[in-house]
């Protein structure tokens, strides 16, 4: 593997289970292996970060172009990560299931 800058993905199938992963580098040092379900999940947490993050410079932004007081923006940010945060710990059920018509275990 060649020198890369950054962080990179690759997808093995391992020989000793014939198995899927995914392997995280950070320039060409291997920093992660994961199940293709742990790389599911990982990639939807950073794509619901993007999202996030967005949100909250847009919060920023916008009370500074307001020339409001910051701390207002901080509080109102607060505000809205304990909203989400309340949204994230609603437990729900699979939607997948198997032909028999059972839920697959998570």
């Amino acid at each position: 593997m060649s020198k890369k800058e950054g962080v990179s993905v690759e997808g093995i199938v391992a020989h000793r289970d014939k198995q899927p992963y995914i392997k995280l580098f950070k320039n060409s040092d291997p920093i992660a292996q994961m199940s293709v379900a742990q790389a599911r999940n990982f990639a939807h947490d950073i794509l619901t970060m993007c999202a996030r993050t967005e949100a909250d410079a847009m919060i920023h932004r916008f009370f500074a172009a307001q020339d409001l007081p910051a701390e207002a923006g901080a509080v109102l940010m607060l505000e809205f990560r304990n909203f989400r945060l309340e949204l994230d710990r609603e437990e729900v059920e699979r939607t997948i299931h198997t032909p028999s018509g059972d839920p697959k275990p998570q």
